[in-house]
């Protein structure tokens, strides 16, 4: 079953049942549009919001209809580059309110705008001569070279690839510009007109999967991941849902996280319980984004996260004002409109630190959000010593029994993990973070200089052993 979202007729087609998880919304034309025989409809004139109160949450914050919340732009960049929370700046107000909702401008004010990232738009398409989107388009350095998983070459891939057609045509000929307006929200030029977008110095990558009712196959979405991670894309977001699993999506997704890309993805639009397809993945790989109002209550039609914590967060997506094709402007509504806020996140997120990789943008979105009681962590890199202390820990014995004191009240690895938060300081851009030379911390003190150069050096090859494990992939999953 799929969508054809000009209308509210549905069309059978067994190859394609992938859609857009949206609702049109244009200068208060509001329309009323259901997403596939499984979603309700939504009419943003007479319900936005559904409150939370059946909900329950857990103790780390996660909540069964919320996830971890509202996704925080200033502590997640802040934590990527090792610093406090950034603080408040004045709202930006008007049309921008969802880049004030989350804390955008928090982030620009430190100098962190996406600059050097590319996010690739798995859509409609992109209306890519539109002049608030133009200049933040991505240019292939290399066109041609790339080669389909049958052996084909994109040829003349200037600015991405047209999956539904095969061709380098990636113009978004869509009736509502889906590809556009989630593109918008992502990298908006910063040019005093129009909308500003959530990391607006990053690179837009189109990916054209969808056709222009609004449909797509698996086969068009898994190959769009592959080919933006093999052509360079840091972030993509996928705003585009099915109710049934796939094995090659799931697969390529998988791929995309071994590479470090990370992928963000609209929890769908039919209010239920759970995230629909590929957003369920996130249990493994990327995130599950839902949908609030301007008063961050969740949106009617956006589904839950489920009573199983994982990594979910919400985002903006009632009335969303961005790009749409022609050089014009337009509000949609939906999940899809969400999903491009968190993509505008990670990519300045990158921009602060580009080495994060796929689990550590998981962990750092969620403990950031809204509703996680986690808090914010003194260093990212102190999570590789963390990890790594269950695997080490007759060597933290050793070192405990002969080298030190250590406070009664604090078991072994808490200490450790103390100890490596207060050691290691990160810095910008880097994954590497500089060692104390200091043999006194939090009051705990190494016997000797010898014992601590020891300690050091233990730091310095878990690092390089976790960096290493991280950076290994399968080849036969590269087209």
């Amino acid at each position: 079953m799929l969508m054809n979202y000009n209308s509210n007729n549905f069309l059978l087609n067994n190859g394609l049942n992938i859609t857009p998880v949206s609702l049109p919304n244009w200068y208060n034309n509001y329309a009323n549009d259901s997403l596939g025989s499984s979603y309700s409809s939504f009419n943003s004139a007479t319900k936005s919001s559904a409150s939370i109160a059946d909900s329950y949450t857990t103790a780390s914050g996660y909540n069964s209809t919320s996830g971890y919340g509202l996704v925080n732009a200033a502590a997640a960049v802040a934590e990527a580059s090792g610093q406090n929370t950034f603080a408040d700046v004045p709202d930006l107000g008007g049309n921008n309110w969802g880049a004030d909702l989350i804390k955008a401008p928090e982030a620009w004010a430190k100098g962190y705008t996406g600059k050097g990232v590319v996010v690739a738009v798995l859509d409609t398409g992109v209306d890519y001569n539109h002049p608030d989107l133009k200049d933040n388009i991505w240019t292939n350095p290399n066109p041609g070279t790339g080669k389909d998983n049958n052996g084909k070459a994109y040829v003349n891939d200037i600015h991405g690839w047209n999956f539904v057609d095969n061709n380098n045509d990636v113009m978004d000929n869509s009736s509502y510009g889906h590809g556009t307006h989630v593109s918008g929200t992502i990298a908006g030029e910063n040019n005093n007109f129009g909308v500003t977008g959530i990391a607006y110095d990053a690179k837009i990558m189109p990916v054209k999967v969808l056709d222009d009712s609004g449909a797509g196959s698996y086969s068009s979405i898994t190959n769009g991941i592959y080919y933006a991670v093999n052509h360079g894309a840091n972030v993509i977001n996928l705003s585009l849902g099915s109710t049934s699993p796939n094995s090659s999506v799931e697969s390529a997704l998988k791929y995309a996280s071994s590479k470090n890309v990370i992928v963000a993805m609209a929890a769908g639009n039919d209010g239920g319980t759970t995230p629909e397809y590929p957003a369920h993945y996130a249990q493994n790989w990327g995130l599950a984004v839902g949908a609030v109002d301007k008063s961050k209550n969740i949106a009617d039609f956006s589904n839950r996260s489920g009573s199983q914590p994982f990594p979910y967060v919400t985002a903006p997506g009632v009335n969303i004002y961005s790009t749409i094709p022609g050089d014009k402007y337009g509000f949609l509504s939906g999940t899809s409109m969400a999903t491009p806020h968190v993509a505008g996140v990670v990519a300045l997120m990158l921009s602060a630190n580009h080495n994060l990789t796929d689990s550590q943008v998981r962990q750092i979105i969620t403990d950031t959000a809204g509703n996680s009681t986690q808090g914010t962590k003194s260093s990212l890199s102190s999570n590789y010593i963390t990890k790594s202390i269950a695997t080490t820990r007759d060597n933290i014995a050793s070192y405990q029994n002969n080298s030190f004191a250590v406070s009664p009240t604090q078991p072994t690895s808490e200490l450790w993990a103390d100890l490596a938060k207060n050691l290691l300081a990160s810095t910008n851009n880097t994954q590497y973070p500089s060692l104390s030379t200091n043999s006194s911390i939090n009051n705990d003190t190494f016997v000797n200089s010898d014992v601590w150069s020891q300690y050091l050096s233990y730091v310095t090859t878990t690092l390089n052993a976790n960096t290493s494990a991280n950076d290994d992939t399968d080849a036969d999953n590269i087209f």
